[in-house]
């Protein structure tokens, strides 16, 4: 069976039963920290800009843009509510997708949901398999694309998202087939974006195109039959025409790619190339943090493959910063802590994290990494004629083999959401989103978002 038939018959005809308590449990997981990144990123001037040019063009009010108390056409509301909930790299990641799974997803059906009427459960299961796709994708061409510089959370992202809004419209297989060949000609981002407000744009994007290339299939416009693994098809286009294995997708589903190997979720608003290095810094810190000034030199040892993704290694900005291993690491050793208020302008300029970054040198000399985006890292200081190390991080906090408790998750999004929601707000959030499966107007959960509009759910 052909690759594109095979995912639009494994999305339209997989049954709700079918998706195990697991997978529904890791999705509401990840729907609370996807939304609590979203929040968070309203107030970014990327998701400003962006929602000002929704608001301008008007149009049919059926989503939230949240944050921004208006409504939009569903397309441009997850256009803006993606761009917002990556804008701070605070968002989850797949080392199945080799980028970020959920942001380019939640958006689309949150805001399709919406306008629909789902259910709940309706758009967990839209969400389950939109992210199997991504994820088995993934694996079939996610290094050679990586390396080429396309950023998956895009590409990849932009065809699950459409197989996730072609679900929650319920098309059956032949107008699903079509909808994952309009996204193939849709998917694009590329890395070069990295420390720009585009990066964020291009999750957004990718949720809006899963919604356009569901809608538009679903009126009836057609694409190639073979538009993915055609011969001029997006999985060879998007390689370098690298060979791949379709044999995986005999998989789908067996296991689910959201339980196995599951989700790292982010504890630090940068890229997670650097989590491991700052675990390593923040252990290492109580050593030397009362002598800071007398550092002449700080190793950071990572895996292979680490420094591809960070391009910025002296940062001028706040978004360049969560792209380079020196500020990230400095700053931690600095401040004893790397949060949101780490990664502003004011932050970076700051003279003692300054002076440190300059002393920062990173060198891929650890093991390759497993399954985990990031690998291992090591941190070593030299002063007063000594070299003190790291305790070697192998798991980053966050790992799906060391997960966040549902009570991390919480305080997480408490911190994020506080910037957009009040105290009662928030925990009405929480609630309904741990009950979502149970909620029969999805909507109930975008109208608890709009900022300043608490209204209690049963």
């Amino acid at each position: 069976m052909k690759i594109t038939q095979r995912l639009a018959e494994f999305v339209a005809a997989a049954p709700s039963e079918s998706i195990p308590l697991e997978a529904r449990v890791q999705a509401r997981r990840a729907v609370l920290d996807t939304v609590a990144a979203l929040l968070a990123g309203t107030r970014e001037d990327c998701s400003r800009i962006t929602a000002e040019q929704a608001r301008e063009q008007g149009g049919a009010e059926e989503a939230f843009v949240f944050g921004h108390a208006f409504r939009a056409p569903a397309a441009e509301a997850a256009l803006v509510n993606g761009t917002s909930a990556h804008a701070l790299d605070f968002d989850d990641v797949s080392v199945s997708m080799t980028g970020h799974p959920s942001v380019p997803l939640i958006p689309a059906v949150l805001a399709l949901g919406e306008k629909l009427g789902s259910g709940g459960r309706d758009v967990i299961d839209a969400f389950v398999l939109g992210f199997e796709v991504e994820c088995k994708l993934g694996r079939l061409i996610g290094a050679p694309h990586y390396a080429l510089g396309w950023h998956p959370t895009s590409t990849f992202g932009a065809l699950g998202a459409a197989a996730a809004c072609a679900r929650l419209l319920q098309l059956d297989a032949g107008r699903t087939h079509m909808a994952l060949g309009i996204a193939a000609s849709l998917a694009s981002g590329v890395r070069q974006n990295f420390g720009s407000m585009t990066k964020p744009l291009h999750a957004g994007w990718a949720a809006r195109n899963g919604i356009v290339a569901a809608t538009l299939a679903g009126r009836g416009l057609t694409a190639d039959a073979e538009a993915l693994e055609g011969p001029g098809g997006f999985l060879r286009a998007a390689s370098g025409a690298a060979e791949f294995d379709a044999a995986s997708l005999g998989h789908l589903g067996d296991p689910w790619e959201i339980v196995s190997p599951g989700i790292g979720v982010k504890l630090y608003p940068c890229c997670y190339f650097t989590h491991s290095a700052i675990d390593a810094a923040l252990l290492l810190r109580p050593s030397i943090e009362d002598r800071l000034d007398a550092v002449e030199r700080v190793g950071v040892s990572v895996s292979p493959g680490t420094t591809m993704v960070l391009r910025k290694t002296l940062p001028n900005t706040g978004l360049e910063s969560k792209f380079s291993m020196e500020y990230c690491v400095a700053a931690a050793l600095t401040d004893g802590a790397v949060t949101l208020g780490t990664f502003t302008d004011d932050a970076v300029a700051q003279p003692q994290v300054t002076a440190l970054m300059t002393r920062v040198k990173v060198m891929e000399d650890r093991p390759p990494a497993s399954v985990s985006i990031g690998g291992t890292a090591v941190v070593r200081a030299q002063l007063d004629g000594q070299t003190i190390e790291s305790p070697t991080v192998e798991i980053p906090r966050g790992d799906p083999r060391n997960p966040l408790s549902w009570d991390e998750l919480c305080a997480k999004f408490r911190d994020c959401a506080a910037t957009v929601l009040s105290a009662d707000e928030i925990e009405a959030v929480i609630r309904l989103i741990d009950n979502l499966d149970d909620i029969q107007d999805a909507g109930e959960l975008s109208r608890l978002l709009v900022a300043g509009k608490l209204i209690a759910h049963r």
